[in-house]
This record gives structure tokens, sequence and C-alpha cells, in this order.
């Protein structure tokens, strides 16, 4: 087995998971055991494009474990059962998802899995390594301790109550975020563009809604778009190839490489001039709500974009 050690700082944010405010009307929802959180739902599912969101939400509130296996692979499918009866053991403290690689492509990609079996934490929204291979009962017993020692530094301390088909209660939302919402969950992005902006227009200082919005057009942008390929070339592009480098910088981010996004636009900024660097600009203040303003990645990226401009 390959250990990666747990790097909350490292970890990179899932910009899609519900804001705080929702977050909190969630919260009020919930039952509670002394003091914990009861949270709905299977200690163990299989993860889809269908449920994979609904998951990962989970994250805010219970520590989730997902592991990536393949039919091709008897380790991979081994792995999978031992961390089953591990987290069925822990009655609830740790959620697990299994992702067969095969078949569920697009998670597979947006974890950046290279080979299976691989195991990733989530802890408060947050993806963390948690390591590549196979692995022994020990080795799965010390990571799983690791990630519910992660999971009570960032405060998510709730439990699974076990209900094959119970759910996290649904944030009271206004009618166009609803309508955005479903169409998300569907794949249709054009619909979800409109509500998203039909609700800024019935409520203007509905940043949520702002932030959704910016991602749609995000995702509007890259769609049908190989990442590879879009990284390849920018990786040979000249630094004034604005065109190029926007579009990159958009794949990292949806890849979950936001630190790489943030500095190709910083870099390009500083050889352009006029309208290409406000276009540049503009991006990297989208980008920005998108990681989420208050992370210290986006508050030094301010100021180095500050320091650009000058």
């Amino acid at each position: 087995m390959t250990q990666s050690p747990l790097n909350i700082r490292g970890a990179v944010d899932l910009s899609a998971l519900a804001p705080a405010k929702e977050q909190e009307r969630v919260k009020e929802q919930l039952m509670t055991k002394d003091g914990i959180e009861v949270v709905p739902g299977p200690f163990v599912r299989e993860l889809t494009m269908e449920n994979f969101q609904s998951f990962l939400e989970l994250s805010l509130h219970v520590p989730l474990v997902i592991v990536f296996h393949s039919a091709r692979s008897e380790g991979s499918q081994t792995l999978a059962k031992l961390l089953s009866s591990e987290i069925v053991r822990r009655n609830g403290a740790i959620g697990l998802g299994t992702v067969d690689a095969d078949t569920e492509r697009q998670i597979a990609q947006a974890f950046q899995i290279q080979a299976v079996p691989s195991t990733v934490a989530v802890l408060g929204g947050n993806p963390v390594p948690l390591f590549q291979g196979t692995a022994g009962p020990e080795d799965v017993t010390k990571a799983l301790d690791s990630v519910l020692q992660a999971s009570q530094q960032l405060g998510v301390s709730g439990v699974l109550d076990g209900d094959e088909n119970g759910t996290l209660p649904e944030p009271d939302l206004p009618p166009h975020v609803k309508e955005a919402r479903a169409a998300l969950d569907r794949g249709d992005l054009d619909a979800a563009h409109e509500a998203y902006t039909l609700a800024i227009k019935d409520n203007p200082g509905d940043e949520a809604s702002k932030v959704g919005l910016i991602q749609v057009e995000l995702f509007q942008r890259i769609s049908g778009r190989d990442p590879q390929n879009v990284l390849a070339v920018a990786a040979t592009a000249e630094q004034t190839d604005i065109e190029t480098h926007l579009l990159a910088a958009d794949m990292e981010i949806a890849i979950q490489r936001p630190e790489a996004a943030l500095t190709r636009l910083l870099g390009a900024i500083r050889h352009v001039t006029g309208d290409e660097r406000d276009r540049v600009r503009l991006r990297l203040i989208e980008l920005f709500s998108i990681i989420g303003i208050h992370e210290p990645l986006v508050t030094e990226a301010r100021k180095q974009l500050a320091n650009a401009l000058m």
C-alpha cells in the first residue's frame, strides 16, 4: 500500500456543495442524540452520477470515504469489501461510497483517479487522498481512524442512521433556485443558466445564485472538451494567447486544480493590456468566487492580482 498523509490544508474545496446558509438550514432540521447530529442515510452505497452530488453533501455532516474499484482488479474488489465491513462496524461514524471506475468514469475523472484501487476521504466538502493500492485490515483501520480524527478537527462529527432510503432534508429554497438545482441534476446546463438568471432577477442580493450562475457558465464553456487536450495545448501556448489560457484555467477549476488555474491567469495578466487584460481580470474574479473569497489561496491571489494591475 502506498500511504498518503491526510492533509487537510492541501485539500480542494468542492465548490458545488450547498452554500453556508443552506447548510445551516439543513442542520436545523436534523435530529440530534447526545449532542451529535443524526444524519439519514445508509452506511455504504454504490455511487453513480445520479446520487454523487447528494453523497458529497453528506460530507458537510459526516466524514466520508470513497473507494474506486473495478471488476478487472481482484485486489480492488477485496479492498472494497474490507472497507465496507469496517465502515459497517463503525455504525455510521463514517460513510462509504463505492465507485465502479469502469462505468462511472466521470466520477473517477473528477477525482483524477489513475489506477484502482484508489481511496479518497471527503471531509467537510474537501477531497483528501487517503491511499492508493490494496491494503490489509490493519492499514484500513489506521486510515479510517485518521479520517475520524481529522473530521473532529474540522467539526464534522455527525453519524449516519443506516436508513437505506434516508436522505438529507432539503433546505427551503426559492422556486427558481430549485429549478436550477433540478436542471443541474439532469445535466441541463442551459435550463440551469436560465433558472439562476431568473433567481438573481428576483433577488439581486442572492450571492449563492450568482456563484451558481458563474459555475454553470464555466461548465458551458468546457462542455464537450477533453481535459488532457485542453491542458496540452495550453502547455505550449504563448502567455498572450488569452483564449487558450482562459479555457485551460476553467478546465483546471473543473478538475480540482484551483492553484494551477489562478497561477496560470496571474501569469497571463502580466503579458497583456487593454481589453485582454480586463477579460483575464474578470475571469480571475469569477474563479475567486467559485473557490471561495475567504480561502487562503484566493487571499494570496488577490494580492498578486492587485500588484499585477499596478
